[in-house]
């Protein structure tokens, strides 16, 4: 007997499969799009026989296969032609509507596995930088939590002493083991950013995995890799902080130099000027908004999943995110502005 949660499953992705027949769909974005475009978001992109339990790693092939059909039936443009559309008093009606692909962090595949995609397809990208990985060569929190439980083997966290939950780690494969790793990615969000530091301190010095399921782990660019990624003209390079804490968790001090020094030192490594910042996890408010503009950065992306409508203010503009567990149809349907 089948269960609840592969009943729901094959529910859902037969229903995706009807959504996203492409007569439906083409109809949909004509009335769902219109003077609008749409802003993906990915992170990493891995070699299709780099396996990981995370979202944020889309396969190569599904990378290749999605921007496929964005070419097919959007017009994909920079994030300047974007802007410079978005902001015209008369944009004018697209034949086509508009994309602009986006990554956030800088991890080592967007130099090995990205820039070929894009030179080869002729596709424009921007690219956000967090930059005290890349100067540290460490990791962030998050992806330090992610490559440590990574496994064959079941890991129990409690956090309750934090105020947090109870978490079983991979029990399962997959999309649904990473939902319990997001739930515990996104609990441990709530915490102030010296206590998160501490308590993923102590849940991988817990851990201990006697069999790895692979050996494929996330890591930042260099600094000379984000020089390369830098001097291909279809590739764009954005501030994304230094730190990738919450903006909105800091002091208003602590704000402003997490912003100013990942622009600053952006503009040192790849010696140009840098114009477009990405909020980490998508968290601004009108302070941090402020800091962003004094800073002399022209625009602010956010992680809201919706189309960008023309007019819209340039520093709140929303990104529908992609990533490993969407299937195909779902990706359509999301580019076309639907919901999953």
């Amino acid at each position: 007997m089948l269960s609840r949660n592969i009943v729901k499953k094959i529910l859902k992705a037969s229903a995706y499969k009807i959504i996203s027949l492409e007569a439906l769909l083409s109809r949909k974005r004509k009335a769902r799009l219109h003077g609008k475009a749409i802003v993906l978001m990915y992170h990493e992109i891995a070699n299709d026989e780099d396996e990981i339990d995370a979202w944020t790693v889309v396969r190569k092939r599904d990378f290749l296969q999605q921007m496929e059909y964005l070419s097919n039936h959007f017009r994909v443009v920079s994030l300047r032609d974007a802007i410079a559309h978005m902001t015209e008093a008369n944009g004018g009606a697209e034949q086509k509507p508009m994309a602009v692909v986006t990554f956030d962090d800088g991890y080592a595949g967007n130099r090995q596995v990205l820039l070929p995609i894009v030179k080869d397809m002729n596709l424009p990208v921007t690219i956000f930088i967090a930059t005290r990985a890349i100067q540290d060569q460490g990791i962030y929190w998050y992806d330090r939590v992610i490559n440590g439980l990574q496994g064959e083997q079941v890991i129990d966290i409690d956090l309750t002493y934090s105020s947090l939950g109870k978490y079983r780690i991979n029990a399962s494969k997959g999309s649904e083991n990473w939902r319990e790793m997001e739930k515990l990615l996104s609990d441990l969000k709530t915490l102030e950013p010296d206590k998160r530091e501490n308590v993923v301190d102590d849940i991988l010095s817990d851990v201990h995995i006697t069999t790895k399921r692979h050996s494929y782990h996330v890591a930042p660019l260099t600094i000379h890799e984000l020089r390369e990624l830098s001097e291909c003209p279809l590739v764009t390079i954005g501030a994304h902080s230094h730190c990738h804490n919450l903006l909105t968790q800091l002091q208003d001090y602590d704000i402003g130099i997490s912003v100013n020094k990942s622009k600053q030192l952006i503009e040192s490594w790849i010696e140009r000027p840098i114009h477009y910042f990405a909020y980490p996890n998508g968290n601004y408010n009108d302070t941090v908004i402020n800091m962003v503009k004094k800073s002399g950065l022209q625009c602010g992306l956010t992680t809201v999943a919706r189309p960008w409508k023309m007019g819209e203010s340039l520093f709140a503009i929303p990104r529908v995110g992609i990533g490993r567990y969407d299937s195909f149809d779902l990706f359509k349907i999301k580019v076309s502005g639907g919901r999953a």
